[in-house]
Protein backbone atom coordinates (compact mmCIF):
# COMPACT_ATOMS: atom_id res chain seq x y z
CA UNK A 1 0.00 0.00 0.00
CA UNK A 2 1.30 3.50 -0.82
CA UNK A 3 2.58 5.52 2.10
CA UNK A 4 0.58 8.63 3.04
CA UNK A 5 3.48 10.28 4.87
CA UNK A 6 6.94 11.23 3.63
CA UNK A 7 8.38 10.33 7.04
CA UNK A 8 9.98 7.08 8.20
CA UNK A 9 8.04 4.89 10.61
CA UNK A 10 10.50 5.52 13.43
CA UNK A 11 10.20 9.30 13.40
CA UNK A 12 11.08 10.59 16.89
CA UNK A 13 8.24 11.90 19.03
CA UNK A 14 8.54 14.68 21.58
CA UNK A 15 9.15 12.25 24.45
CA UNK A 16 12.06 10.64 22.63
CA UNK A 17 13.55 14.04 21.89
CA UNK A 18 13.25 15.05 25.54
CA UNK A 19 15.10 11.89 26.56
CA UNK A 20 17.79 12.48 23.92
CA UNK A 21 18.40 16.08 25.03
CA UNK A 22 18.34 15.10 28.71
CA UNK A 23 21.07 12.55 28.07
CA UNK A 24 23.09 15.08 26.07
CA UNK A 25 22.91 17.39 29.08
CA UNK A 26 23.86 14.60 31.49
CA UNK A 27 20.77 15.41 33.51
CA UNK A 28 19.03 12.82 35.72
CA UNK A 29 15.30 12.36 35.22
CA UNK A 30 14.57 13.67 38.71
CA UNK A 31 16.57 16.84 38.12
CA UNK A 32 14.78 17.65 34.87
CA UNK A 33 11.39 17.00 36.44
CA UNK A 34 12.23 19.32 39.32
CA UNK A 35 13.46 22.11 37.07
CA UNK A 36 10.39 21.81 34.83
CA UNK A 37 7.95 21.64 37.72
CA UNK A 38 6.38 18.33 36.74
CA UNK A 39 6.37 14.95 38.44
CA UNK A 40 9.06 12.34 37.85
CA UNK A 41 6.34 9.82 37.02
CA UNK A 42 4.82 12.01 34.31
CA UNK A 43 8.20 12.80 32.77
CA UNK A 44 9.15 9.12 32.75
CA UNK A 45 5.92 8.19 30.99
CA UNK A 46 6.41 10.99 28.46
CA UNK A 47 9.93 9.82 27.64
CA UNK A 48 8.68 6.26 27.23
CA UNK A 49 5.82 7.24 24.92
CA UNK A 50 3.06 6.42 27.38
CA UNK A 51 1.83 9.98 27.87
CA UNK A 52 2.24 13.39 26.25
CA UNK A 53 2.72 16.93 27.44
CA UNK A 54 -0.69 18.26 26.44
CA UNK A 55 -0.19 21.80 27.72
CA UNK A 56 2.13 24.39 26.21
CA UNK A 57 3.25 25.48 29.66
CA UNK A 58 4.62 21.99 30.34
CA UNK A 59 6.46 21.78 27.03
CA UNK A 60 8.03 25.22 27.39
CA UNK A 61 9.09 24.44 30.97
CA UNK A 62 10.84 21.25 29.87
CA UNK A 63 12.51 23.05 26.95
CA UNK A 64 13.74 25.81 29.26
CA UNK A 65 15.14 23.28 31.72
CA UNK A 66 16.98 21.51 28.90
CA UNK A 67 18.19 24.85 27.47
CA UNK A 68 16.65 24.14 24.08
CA UNK A 69 13.77 25.66 22.14
CA UNK A 70 10.37 24.03 21.87
CA UNK A 71 11.13 23.68 18.15
CA UNK A 72 14.02 21.36 19.08
CA UNK A 73 11.52 19.12 20.87
CA UNK A 74 8.76 19.25 18.26
CA UNK A 75 11.03 18.91 15.20
CA UNK A 76 10.07 22.11 13.42
CA UNK A 77 10.15 22.84 10.56
CA UNK A 78 11.10 19.21 9.99
CA UNK A 79 10.76 17.17 6.82
CA UNK A 80 7.74 17.37 4.48
CA UNK A 81 4.80 15.28 5.61
CA UNK A 82 2.77 15.16 2.38
CA UNK A 83 3.01 16.56 -1.18
CA UNK A 84 1.23 19.87 -0.51
CA UNK A 85 3.38 20.40 2.57
CA UNK A 86 6.48 19.79 0.45
CA UNK A 87 5.24 22.30 -2.13
CA UNK A 88 4.63 24.93 0.55
CA UNK A 89 8.04 24.39 2.16
CA UNK A 90 9.68 24.70 -1.25
CA UNK A 91 8.56 28.34 -1.43
CA UNK A 92 10.20 29.34 1.86
CA UNK A 93 13.69 30.18 0.47
CA UNK A 94 12.21 32.66 -2.01
CA UNK A 95 10.05 34.22 0.70
CA UNK A 96 13.12 34.51 2.93
CA UNK A 97 15.04 36.30 0.18
CA UNK A 98 12.13 38.68 -0.41
CA UNK A 99 11.96 39.56 3.28
CA UNK A 100 15.70 40.24 3.37
CA UNK A 101 15.49 42.46 0.28
CA UNK A 102 12.48 44.22 1.81
CA UNK A 103 14.45 45.01 4.96
CA UNK A 104 17.27 46.42 2.80
CA UNK A 105 14.90 48.56 0.69
CA UNK A 106 16.03 46.74 -2.44
CA UNK A 107 14.61 48.29 -5.61
CA UNK A 108 14.53 45.14 -7.76
CA UNK A 109 10.84 44.57 -8.55
CA UNK A 110 8.60 43.47 -11.40
CA UNK A 111 7.23 47.01 -11.68
CA UNK A 112 3.57 46.06 -11.23
CA UNK A 113 0.96 48.72 -10.58
CA UNK A 114 -1.16 48.99 -7.45
CA UNK A 115 -4.16 47.41 -9.16
CA UNK A 116 -2.28 44.15 -9.69
CA UNK A 117 -0.81 44.26 -6.19
CA UNK A 118 -4.25 44.84 -4.69
CA UNK A 119 -5.57 41.84 -6.61
CA UNK A 120 -2.82 39.53 -5.33
CA UNK A 121 -3.16 40.81 -1.77
CA UNK A 122 -6.93 40.29 -1.88
CA UNK A 123 -6.29 36.73 -3.10
CA UNK A 124 -4.27 35.93 0.03
CA UNK A 125 -7.13 36.13 2.53
CA UNK A 126 -9.32 33.32 1.13
CA UNK A 127 -6.22 31.17 0.67
CA UNK A 128 -5.20 31.78 4.28
CA UNK A 129 -8.74 31.03 5.44
CA UNK A 130 -8.51 27.72 3.58
CA UNK A 131 -4.97 27.03 4.90
CA UNK A 132 -3.69 26.64 1.33
CA UNK A 133 -0.07 27.35 2.16
CA UNK A 134 1.05 25.71 -1.07
CA UNK A 135 -0.87 28.41 -2.98
CA UNK A 136 0.10 31.32 -0.73
CA UNK A 137 3.85 30.72 -0.91
CA UNK A 138 4.27 31.32 -4.66
CA UNK A 139 2.42 34.66 -4.43
CA UNK A 140 4.50 36.16 -1.65
CA UNK A 141 8.04 36.82 -3.01
CA UNK A 142 7.17 39.15 -5.91
CA UNK A 143 4.26 40.67 -3.98
CA UNK A 144 6.44 41.62 -1.01
CA UNK A 145 9.17 43.12 -3.18
CA UNK A 146 6.72 45.03 -5.37
CA UNK A 147 4.81 46.38 -2.40
CA UNK A 148 8.09 47.47 -0.84
CA UNK A 149 8.82 49.58 -3.90
CA UNK A 150 5.29 51.00 -4.06
CA UNK A 151 5.47 52.03 -0.41
CA UNK A 152 8.27 54.42 -1.41
CA UNK A 153 6.95 55.76 -4.75
CA UNK A 154 3.89 57.51 -6.15
CA UNK A 155 1.52 59.97 -4.55
CA UNK A 156 0.86 60.13 -0.82
CA UNK A 157 -2.49 58.36 -1.32
CA UNK A 158 -0.83 55.60 -3.37
CA UNK A 159 1.88 55.09 -0.77
CA UNK A 160 -0.73 54.82 1.99
CA UNK A 161 -2.66 52.21 0.05
CA UNK A 162 0.56 50.29 -0.58
CA UNK A 163 1.31 50.39 3.15
CA UNK A 164 -2.13 48.95 3.97
CA UNK A 165 -1.55 46.19 1.45
CA UNK A 166 1.90 45.56 2.92
CA UNK A 167 0.47 45.13 6.42
CA UNK A 168 -2.07 42.63 5.10
CA UNK A 169 0.49 40.73 3.00
CA UNK A 170 3.07 40.45 5.78
CA UNK A 171 0.33 39.45 8.24
CA UNK A 172 -0.50 36.55 5.92
CA UNK A 173 3.19 35.75 5.41
CA UNK A 174 3.75 35.66 9.18
CA UNK A 175 1.04 33.11 9.80
CA UNK A 176 2.00 31.00 6.79
CA UNK A 177 5.63 30.79 7.91
CA UNK A 178 4.58 30.09 11.50
CA UNK A 179 2.36 27.17 10.53
CA UNK A 180 5.11 25.81 8.27
CA UNK A 181 7.38 25.71 11.32
CA UNK A 182 9.64 28.65 10.39
CA UNK A 183 9.00 30.74 13.49
CA UNK A 184 12.16 32.84 13.28
CA UNK A 185 11.31 33.79 9.70
CA UNK A 186 7.74 34.52 10.80
CA UNK A 187 9.18 37.08 13.21
CA UNK A 188 11.02 38.72 10.31
CA UNK A 189 7.75 39.01 8.41
CA UNK A 190 6.05 40.41 11.51
CA UNK A 191 8.77 43.06 11.82
CA UNK A 192 8.08 44.12 8.22
CA UNK A 193 4.40 44.30 9.10
CA UNK A 194 5.20 46.54 12.05
CA UNK A 195 7.37 48.89 9.98
CA UNK A 196 4.60 49.38 7.43
CA UNK A 197 1.95 49.92 10.10
CA UNK A 198 4.13 52.44 11.95
CA UNK A 199 4.59 54.49 8.78
CA UNK A 200 0.87 54.26 8.00
CA UNK A 201 -0.08 55.25 11.58
CA UNK A 202 -3.72 54.11 11.42
CA UNK A 203 -4.97 52.56 14.69
CA UNK A 204 -6.59 49.44 13.20
CA UNK A 205 -3.45 48.60 11.22
CA UNK A 206 -1.15 49.39 14.13
CA UNK A 207 -3.22 46.96 16.20
CA UNK A 208 -3.14 44.34 13.45
CA UNK A 209 0.65 44.62 13.27
CA UNK A 210 0.91 44.27 17.05
CA UNK A 211 -1.31 41.19 16.93
CA UNK A 212 0.86 39.77 14.13
CA UNK A 213 4.00 40.36 16.15
CA UNK A 214 2.54 38.63 19.21
CA UNK A 215 1.73 35.50 17.25
CA UNK A 216 5.19 35.34 15.70
CA UNK A 217 6.88 35.12 19.10
CA UNK A 218 8.15 31.72 20.25
CA UNK A 219 6.15 29.75 22.83
CA UNK A 220 8.91 30.31 25.37
CA UNK A 221 7.97 34.01 25.62
CA UNK A 222 4.33 33.75 26.72
CA UNK A 223 4.86 36.03 29.73
CA UNK A 224 6.24 38.69 27.38
CA UNK A 225 3.45 37.99 24.89
CA UNK A 226 0.82 38.63 27.53
CA UNK A 227 2.40 41.91 28.59
CA UNK A 228 2.79 43.14 25.01
CA UNK A 229 -0.80 42.17 24.19
CA UNK A 230 -2.10 44.19 27.12
CA UNK A 231 0.03 47.20 26.22
CA UNK A 232 -1.08 47.08 22.57
CA UNK A 233 -4.73 46.88 23.63
CA UNK A 234 -4.28 49.88 25.93
CA UNK A 235 -2.91 51.95 23.03
CA UNK A 236 -6.09 51.25 21.05
CA UNK A 237 -8.45 52.31 23.86
CA UNK A 238 -8.96 55.88 22.55
CA UNK A 239 -9.98 54.58 19.10
CA UNK A 240 -12.63 51.97 19.89
CA UNK A 241 -15.39 53.91 18.15
CA UNK A 242 -13.88 52.56 14.93
CA UNK A 243 -15.28 49.05 14.32
CA UNK A 244 -12.09 47.66 12.77
CA UNK A 245 -9.97 48.91 15.66
CA UNK A 246 -12.43 47.45 18.17
CA UNK A 247 -12.10 44.01 16.55
CA UNK A 248 -8.31 44.10 16.77
CA UNK A 249 -8.61 45.29 20.38
CA UNK A 250 -10.76 42.25 21.15
CA UNK A 251 -8.26 39.90 19.51
CA UNK A 252 -5.44 41.40 21.57
CA UNK A 253 -7.39 40.63 24.75
CA UNK A 254 -7.94 37.05 23.57
CA UNK A 255 -4.20 36.75 22.97
CA UNK A 256 -3.54 38.11 26.45
CA UNK A 257 -6.07 35.65 27.91
CA UNK A 258 -4.34 32.68 26.31
CA UNK A 259 -0.88 33.88 27.35
CA UNK A 260 -2.15 34.21 30.92
CA UNK A 261 -3.45 30.63 30.78
CA UNK A 262 -0.06 29.35 29.60
CA UNK A 263 1.66 31.18 32.44
CA UNK A 264 -0.95 29.85 34.89
CA UNK A 265 -2.62 33.17 35.75
CA UNK A 266 -6.24 32.07 35.55
CA UNK A 267 -7.56 35.29 37.09
CA UNK A 268 -5.98 37.39 34.34
CA UNK A 269 -7.30 34.95 31.75
CA UNK A 270 -10.88 35.47 32.87
CA UNK A 271 -10.47 39.25 33.04
CA UNK A 272 -9.22 39.43 29.44
CA UNK A 273 -11.99 37.10 28.27
CA UNK A 274 -14.56 39.33 29.95
CA UNK A 275 -13.19 42.38 28.12
CA UNK A 276 -13.29 40.51 24.80
CA UNK A 277 -16.90 39.53 25.51
CA UNK A 278 -17.81 43.14 26.19
CA UNK A 279 -16.32 44.28 22.89
CA UNK A 280 -17.97 41.44 20.94
CA UNK A 281 -21.36 42.42 22.34
CA UNK A 282 -20.92 45.68 20.41
CA UNK A 283 -19.16 44.49 17.25
CA UNK A 284 -20.98 41.22 16.64
CA UNK A 285 -19.25 38.88 14.19
CA UNK A 286 -16.47 40.94 12.61
CA UNK A 287 -14.78 40.70 9.22
CA UNK A 288 -11.73 42.96 9.50
CA UNK A 289 -8.53 41.45 8.06
CA UNK A 290 -9.84 37.90 8.38
CA UNK A 291 -9.44 38.00 12.17
CA UNK A 292 -12.94 36.54 12.64
CA UNK A 293 -13.36 38.41 15.91
CA UNK A 294 -16.77 37.98 17.50
CA UNK A 295 -18.76 35.88 19.96
CA UNK A 296 -18.15 32.64 18.06
CA UNK A 297 -14.40 33.05 17.86
CA UNK A 298 -14.32 33.89 21.56
CA UNK A 299 -15.95 30.50 22.11
CA UNK A 300 -13.18 28.92 20.04
CA UNK A 301 -10.57 30.59 22.26
CA UNK A 302 -12.38 29.44 25.41
CA UNK A 303 -11.98 25.84 24.27
CA UNK A 304 -8.25 26.33 23.60
CA UNK A 305 -7.81 28.02 26.97
CA UNK A 306 -9.65 25.22 28.80
CA UNK A 307 -7.26 22.69 27.26
CA UNK A 308 -4.26 24.79 28.26
CA UNK A 309 -5.56 25.01 31.82
CA UNK A 310 -5.87 21.21 31.91
CA UNK A 311 -9.67 21.41 31.94
CA UNK A 312 -10.32 19.22 28.92
CA UNK A 313 -13.37 17.77 30.60
CA UNK A 314 -15.10 21.15 30.15
CA UNK A 315 -14.71 21.49 26.39
CA UNK A 316 -17.93 19.66 25.54
CA UNK A 317 -19.93 22.03 27.73
CA UNK A 318 -18.30 25.05 26.08
CA UNK A 319 -18.65 23.66 22.55
CA UNK A 320 -22.38 23.04 22.93
CA UNK A 321 -22.89 26.81 22.95
CA UNK A 322 -20.88 27.39 19.75
CA UNK A 323 -22.05 27.39 16.14
CA UNK A 324 -18.71 27.03 14.32
CA UNK A 325 -20.24 27.47 10.87
CA UNK A 326 -20.76 31.16 11.70
CA UNK A 327 -17.02 31.75 11.27
CA UNK A 328 -16.18 32.12 7.59
CA UNK A 329 -12.72 30.57 7.81
CA UNK A 330 -12.12 26.86 7.35
CA UNK A 331 -8.69 27.23 8.95
CA UNK A 332 -10.12 28.85 12.07
CA UNK A 333 -12.89 26.25 12.34
CA UNK A 334 -10.29 23.51 11.90
CA UNK A 335 -8.24 24.97 14.75
CA UNK A 336 -11.35 24.90 16.94
CA UNK A 337 -12.06 21.25 16.17
CA UNK A 338 -8.40 20.38 16.74
CA UNK A 339 -8.50 22.04 20.16
CA UNK A 340 -11.79 20.27 20.84
CA UNK A 341 -10.11 16.97 19.96
CA UNK A 342 -7.23 17.71 22.30
CA UNK A 343 -9.70 18.52 25.05
CA UNK A 344 -11.63 15.29 24.50
CA UNK A 345 -8.36 13.34 24.60
CA UNK A 346 -7.33 15.15 27.76
CA UNK A 347 -10.61 14.07 29.33
CA UNK A 348 -10.24 10.46 28.15
CA UNK A 349 -12.92 10.61 25.41
CA UNK A 350 -10.64 9.20 22.71
CA UNK A 351 -13.33 8.24 20.19
CA UNK A 352 -14.77 11.74 20.24
CA UNK A 353 -11.26 13.16 19.95
CA UNK A 354 -10.63 11.18 16.77
CA UNK A 355 -13.94 12.37 15.32
CA UNK A 356 -13.07 15.99 16.08
CA UNK A 357 -9.60 15.64 14.53
CA UNK A 358 -11.10 14.14 11.39
CA UNK A 359 -13.50 17.08 11.07
CA UNK A 360 -10.58 19.47 11.53
CA UNK A 361 -8.56 17.66 8.89
CA UNK A 362 -11.39 17.77 6.36
CA UNK A 363 -11.69 21.52 6.88
CA UNK A 364 -7.98 22.38 6.56
CA UNK A 365 -5.82 19.36 5.67
CA UNK A 366 -2.54 21.25 5.34
CA UNK A 367 -2.85 22.94 8.72
CA UNK A 368 -3.97 19.88 10.66
CA UNK A 369 -1.66 17.29 9.10
CA UNK A 370 1.35 19.50 9.85
CA UNK A 371 0.28 20.28 13.42
CA UNK A 372 2.69 18.94 16.02
CA UNK A 373 0.06 19.10 18.77
CA UNK A 374 -2.41 17.07 16.71
CA UNK A 375 0.31 14.57 15.80
CA UNK A 376 1.34 14.10 19.43
CA UNK A 377 -2.25 13.69 20.62
CA UNK A 378 -3.18 11.24 17.87
CA UNK A 379 -0.02 9.27 18.62
CA UNK A 380 -0.95 9.17 22.29
CA UNK A 381 -4.46 7.92 21.49
CA UNK A 382 -3.02 5.29 19.18
CA UNK A 383 -0.66 4.03 21.84
CA UNK A 384 -3.48 3.86 24.36
CA UNK A 385 -5.53 1.88 21.86
CA UNK A 386 -2.64 -0.61 21.45
CA UNK A 387 -2.47 0.25 17.73
CA UNK A 388 -4.18 -2.86 16.26
CA UNK A 389 -7.25 -2.34 18.42
CA UNK A 390 -7.48 1.36 17.60
CA UNK A 391 -9.94 1.14 14.77
CA UNK A 392 -9.55 1.86 11.08
CA UNK A 393 -10.43 5.56 11.38
CA UNK A 394 -7.76 6.16 14.03
CA UNK A 395 -5.06 4.23 12.17
CA UNK A 396 -5.81 6.07 8.92
CA UNK A 397 -5.69 9.42 10.70
CA UNK A 398 -2.41 8.47 12.35
CA UNK A 399 -0.90 7.75 8.94
CA UNK A 400 -2.07 11.05 7.49
CA UNK A 401 -0.65 13.17 10.33
CA UNK A 402 2.69 11.37 10.25
CA UNK A 403 2.48 9.23 13.40
CA UNK A 404 3.14 6.01 11.48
Amino acid sequence: MARESYLPDDRPIVGERIRTWRRYRGMPLKTLAGLAGISVGLLSEVENGKRILDRRSQLTAVAAALQVSTADLTDQPGAPLFPEHAAALATVPAVRSALVLLALDDEHTTGRELTALRRDTDALQPLRAAARYDKIGPLLPDLLRDLGARCRTGSAAQRREALRLMVRATYCATYTLKYLGHRDLAMTAAEACGRAATELAEPAYLGLAAFTRLHSLPPETKALTGRLAGEAADRLQPHLADADTAQVYGMLHLSAAFAAAVTERAGDTHAHLAEADAVASRTGEGEFAGLCFGPTNIGFWRVAIAVELGEGGRVDEIARQIRPEVVDSASRRASFFADLGRGYAQGGADARAVEAFCVAERLAPQRIRASTTVRETVGDILRRARREAGGQQLRALARRVGVV
